[in-house]
């Protein structure tokens, strides 16, 4: 590190880019997230994608926060091929695109939620119908693919053509956002957002964590220009509005940009999360007629506000003490590995159970047509089957994981919405002085549950849920933190 007089500083060899890149189709789209359709209405927080690049010493760093549900594995493709073509100098395979998880985002895939899938199995004569009109000039998901590839790759090369001499400074903070999903019943069994209200409830499967990792970023003058925000919490707060939102991550942006100005980058960071969402269950009594609103709802737009406001109050405390304790090492070291995970598997007699199950229910309920409501009651038993076929040809799901050393700080990222418990494991054993960690990054590979949860069952601990299971997990566990502490010798 060299000083450079009073206020300013100059990291060796440290380039850092940032940009924040506006994602928002300009027409009508179909909403991601649910299994029913829904049209958007309106834009009641634009979406983005924010961007951190750096280069050090012939090594690179490409994170690109994007407001979507997921990333699908050909979009990280085609923005990486789109990337190559603008700028060559860029390594693309050193690009992470992850997803802060707002399920008020386009539909950009056909094939999410594996409607599909269903479809497969489906008889012939059968044909499924829409129970929403589309209003005309709503765009197809085509449509939608090639504008978030267009779009994405203009803030990455942005970012990237912003690089100057900068430097970095830790800092930790906290703040309510998410809490376990999945109740636990006295006969073991569990249910996503099941009800804690009866006296068959015995407790939440899991923990939750108030941890906000933090990484500012300031250039040369001790100017901030932005900030890594890591938290355990989907931003799903308004899942079921017909609006297109960035959710709560938006809300942290409006908030920042009055404090600290327009060209502060908020990179807003999904940590391990699959059994989180903003939601209490133990006091979530919104639906009944004495309701006590102990948080604002989060099923709505003021559950984003509020939790909009958590995070940006920690951002906003914590700048000043990260601008006078910038730390010195500079050190810049990124791996990418293509790791192959047992593919969750599914027996003989539990194959032919879901069969006769989807064909009963296709008997019985379905005559000449179907809608979103077959579908979701026919995911398991489809999901189930698809599964069954897969393995015949595969025994691994092949995920792209990166683990980066930037200073004293890890980061590292999977495609997989994981569970908490993995994501604490990590954290209590790597030997970084602090560890972020991005789920939903560079593909989709669904819910890694751990072995308690494929026990109690229930979605996102079925076999249709995710690619891998808990043998899975273990092994991402265990790869990760070999990777890190290899980094830390």
């Amino acid at each position: 590190m060299i000083l450079l007089g009073k206020d300013c500083i100059v990291m060796k060899n440290l380039n850092i880019g940032m940009h924040s890149g506006n994602i928002t189709p300009p027409a009508n789209v179909k909403l991601s997230g649910q299994f029913y359709t829904r049209v958007s209405t309106h834009v009641e927080c634009p979406l983005s994608a924010n961007v951190i690049a750096i280069n050090s010493e012939g090594e690179q760093l490409v994170i690109c926060s994007c407001d979507l549900t997921s990333i699908d594995e050909t979009l990280t493709t085609r923005v990486r091929e789109a990337v190559h073509r603008q700028r060559a100098e860029i390594d693309t395979r050193k690009i992470i695109l992850s997803a802060t998880h707002t399920h008020t985002a386009p539909m950009y895939v056909s094939r999410q939620f594996g409607l599909d899938v269903a479809n497969s199995f489906m008889p012939s004569g059968k044909k499924h119908i829409e129970l929403e009109d589309i209003p005309e000039g709503t765009w197809s998901e085509e449509k939608c693919f090639n504008f978030l590839v267009d779009t994405i790759t203009s803030a990455i090369i942005q970012a990237w053509d912003n690089r100057k001499p900068a430097c970095i400074s830790q800092s930790f903070g906290r703040a309510v956002t998410g809490h376990c999903r999945r109740a636990v019943y006295n006969d073991k069994s569990a249910l996503m957002y099941g009800s804690t209200h009866t006296v068959n409830f015995d407790c939440l499967e899991g923990g939750s964590d108030t941890g906000v990792e933090l990484l500012y970023i300031f250039d040369t003058n001790k100017t901030p220009m932005g900030v890594l925000v890591n938290t355990s919490c989907p931003s799903q707060v308004e899942e079921h509005c017909r609006y297109i939102s960035s959710d709560y991550w938006g809300r942290v942006r409006e908030t920042i940009h009055d404090t600290l100005g327009n060209e502060f980058v908020v990179v807003g960071l999904c940590s391990a999360a699959g059994d989180q969402s903003p939601r209490d269950l133990i006091r979530n009594k919104y639906k009944t007629e004495q309701a006590i609103y102990l948080d604002p709802n989060m099923h709505e737009k003021e559950g984003a506000i509020e939790l909009g406001r958590r995070i940006s109050s920690v951002i906003i405390d914590k700048i000043q003490s990260a601008k006078e304790n910038i730390f010195d090492n500079s050190e810049l070291i990124h791996e990418v590995r293509m790791v192959d995970f047992p593919l969750r598997r599914v027996e003989s007699k539990e194959y032919l159970t879901m069969k006769e199950a989807f064909y009963q229910y296709v008997e019985e309920k379905i005559k000449d047509t179907y809608t979103w409501q077959d579908y979701q009651r026919l995911h398991l038993y489809a999901g189930t089957l698809k599964r069954y076929q897969d393995q015949e040809n595969t025994m691994f799901y092949t995920a792209e994981i990166h683990v980066i050393r930037l200073g004293n700080v890890a980061i590292t990222s999977n495609p997989f919405e994981l569970f908490l418990d993995y994501g604490n494991r990590i954290r209590a054993n790597s030997k970084a002085q602090q560890t972020f960690m991005i789920q939903l990054a560079c593909a989709s590979g669904g819910y890694l549950p751990t072995e308690k949860a494929e026990k109690g069952g229930h979605y996102s601990a079925y076999v249709a849920s995710g690619k891998t299971g808990h043998e899975g997990g273990e092994l991402l566990v265990r790869y990760i933190l070999e990777m890190i502490n290899a980094m830390w010798p």
